[in-house]
């Protein structure tokens, strides 16, 4: 039988080297992603004769100085991407590691540092555990706060429980964040250190937080409906969009040690979440942690700050929202820094508003629930990018380096960014200008766009940006409503205890219910309108 590399799919016929070895060397040995991934017993003979050591982060570290931006407009808020809240110990512990990989870009003189510096608008920390609040980078460093002044501006429920968290009871922490707004109080102007000058100025609000523990789960909806009621009510016809970044448990983790309890508080947190934002993102722990070293940026001291189950898993997903904050922010710096990242201005709500008018008509709903975004990001270190390296890019994205679990042929469509270093985007670009990058992404191996029934269609969206501060050429993305597995397992757990159950759990799971369904019966495509 003729042999085939798995890789590119050519034959041993059209190999340009005599044995399947030798082909990898030569025509993929800028790809060791791949090559680990199709073809782990051959890695170390392909690479013998090159150095094991491979860097670790999205870009260089290139040490080059950075151009500096306009100081008016970084010190404005104005039109700036993010404001980011995290919400609980795993919000608190993302928005840690996103403020250090902004410290640890500035520390090495990366010009990548405007990422942030332009792309968050303000930021906060929330939670029902001091003690946890304590241990923060956030705490500690960026406002040296003691425990008498965390009380005031990051404490849920102020002078309502003692301190020391929801204990997994998300009724509990709904309970907590309501408490806050109880009457005429507002803590968004009297307490939490958020300036709601700054939340209006951003383009969008992205809450960072699990949905399987109390606080996280309980609290966010009800903080994100009243962030909508109190801080945004004056905005009209068009909404600022409310993103969650959404952490499901690894299966053997927190659902071993907890029983079903995490899934049942994923689902309903989940659930009630899409109430109140326009989309979710949720990253699974068990993709995180199993992503390729390509993707896990470098972030100086995140052990210091982050428990060791989320120092390795935060590295991909700041990776992820890292991509997504840097299309918008060229607007705030100077001629020659906004010459440094050219393409698409990629604003917060292309990433969904696309999908949102796909949903079916059903008078008898009381709201339409938030668009799910699945998460992938890939990377290629090819030295050229033709026809054959970009399948391989789209799939080491949707396959290798999805950020959480997912079939791409049940996705309503998706947006995607290419973005590279001027000499690799430029045969990139007529890929794009072309459409051969949506083709292959639409094709029947990733997204099977022709595998559709009813009038609507599988739309996929790509952008592209020229960033010259990277070596590589990266694949980010996001797919609407794709059937989730790990989604699932947690519905099957709730929909037992909704209908076995006799417990007040149980019965909190009820009153629920509508949102559940309203939210996990989008899923999948054949779902669409």
């Amino acid at each position: 039988m003729t042999n085939l590399c798995k890789i590119c799919m050519a034959r041993e016929g059209e190999w340009e080297r005599a044995t399947l070895v030798e082909h990898i060397r030569v025509a993929h040995g800028d790809e060791p992603a791949s090559v680990e991934q199709v073809y782990p017993e051959l890695r170390e003979e392909v690479f013998a004769a090159e150095s094991e050591s491979e860097p670790t982060d999205t870009g260089p570290e290139s040490g080059t100085p950075t151009e500096t931006p306009s100081e008016e407009l970084l010190d404005s808020s104005y039109g700036k991407k993010w404001f980011l809240i995290g919400v609980g110990g795993a919000g608190n512990n993302l928005l840690d590691a996103i403020l250090l990989r902004r410290e640890t870009l500035s520390e090495n003189n990366e010009r990548r540092a405007r990422i942030w510096e332009g792309g968050l608008a303000g930021y906060g920390a929330l939670n029902t555990n001091v003690s946890e609040l304590e241990q923060t980078y956030y705490a500690q460093e960026e406002n040296d706060y003691s425990r008498n002044d965390l009380l005031p501006n990051c404490i849920i429920g102020s002078g309502r429980h003692d301190y020391a968290g929801a204990g997994y009871r998300w009724d509990i922490g709904k309970q907590l964040m309501e408490a806050d707004f109880e009457g005429d109080a507002d803590p968004f102007r009297e307490r939490w250190d958020m300036r709601t000058d700054h939340i209006k100025d951003s383009q969008a609000v992205m809450f960072v937080h699990s949905v399987t523990k109390g606080t996280g789960c309980g609290a966010t909806p009800v903080l994100a409906e009243k962030l909508r009621t109190e801080v945004l009510a004056d905005e009209t016809i068009v909404p600022k969009p409310l993103f969650s970044s959404v952490v499901i448990p690894s299966e053997g983790t927190e659902y071993s040690e907890y029983g079903g309890r995490a899934k049942v508080n994923g689902v309903v947190g989940l659930a009630r979440t899409s109430r109140a934002v326009d989309a979710i993102i949720p990253f699974d722990n068990n993709r995180l942690e199993n992503v390729q070293a390509d993707i896990r940026p470098r972030i100086d001291r995140l052990e210091e700050y982050n428990p060791p189950q989320y120092t390795e898993i935060n590295r991909p997903l700041v990776a992820f929202l890292e991509a997504f904050t840097m299309s918008s922010v060229p607007q705030f710096l100077d001629r020659d820094a906004t010459m440094s990242i050219m393409g698409d201005v990629f604003d917060p709500a292309d990433s969904f508003r696309p999908v949102e008018d796909k949903y079916q008509l059903n008078p008898d709903v009381s709201f339409t629930p938030a668009v799910i975004l699945a998460p992938v990001l890939g990377r290629s270190r090819a030295n050229s990018i033709d026809r054959s390296k970009l399948e391989i890019l789209v799939r080491n994205a949707l396959f290798q380096n999805k950020l959480a679990e997912f079939d791409p042929t049940t996705a309503w469509g998706g947006t995607f960014l290419a973005y590279g270093p001027p000499e690799k985007m430029d045969d990139v670009s007529e890929f794009v200008a072309d459409g051969t990058l949506t083709e292959i992404i639409s094709g029947e191996e990733f997204l099977d766009a022709g595998n559709v029934s009813g009038i609507e269609t599988i739309d996929v969206h790509v952008k592209q940006l020229v960033t010259p501060d990277l070596d590589d050429v990266h694949l980010w993305g996001t797919l609407w409503n794709p059937k989730m597995p790990s989604l699932s397992d947690m519905y099957d757990q709730a929909q037992r205890l909704k209908q076995e159950g006799s417990t007040e759990q149980a019965e909190n799971v009820r009153e629920e219910w509508d949102a559940v369904e309203a939210l996990f019966s989008s899923l999948g495509r054949e779902n669409m309108g």
